[in-house]
């Protein structure tokens, strides 16, 4: 069996049980209404959307510092434009 045959046997192995989980959460009729209807306008499904929102969570969770307050990013290091020559003296 190829190196490559075995990731991919390996590969399938490792996603079916993440495709067998399911997470189920109860909406009353009108959030779940206006869930769809927010889907719909933006050309997504309601899965789609789901998946946004808990993203966008999770992202704001790790921007979050260890008292719990968002801080800013680091400013960015002015960027050196590498030397031609190396050896020479820069101007």
């Amino acid at each position: 069996m190829s190196l490559l045959s075995r990731l991919e046997k390996r590969l399938r192995e490792k996603a079916r049980p993440r495709l067998e989980e399911r997470l189920t959460i109860r909406l009353d009729p009108a959030t779940h209404e206006a869930l769809e209807r927010l889907a719909r306008e933006h050309g997504m499904t309601l899965s789609e959307l789901a998946r946004e929102i808990l993203t966008m969570l999770a992202e704001e969770y790790l921007a979050k510092g260890p008292k719990g307050k968002l801080e800013e990013p680091p400013p960015e290091a002015p960027k050196k434009r590498p030397s031609l020559f190396p050896d020479s003296a820069q101007e």
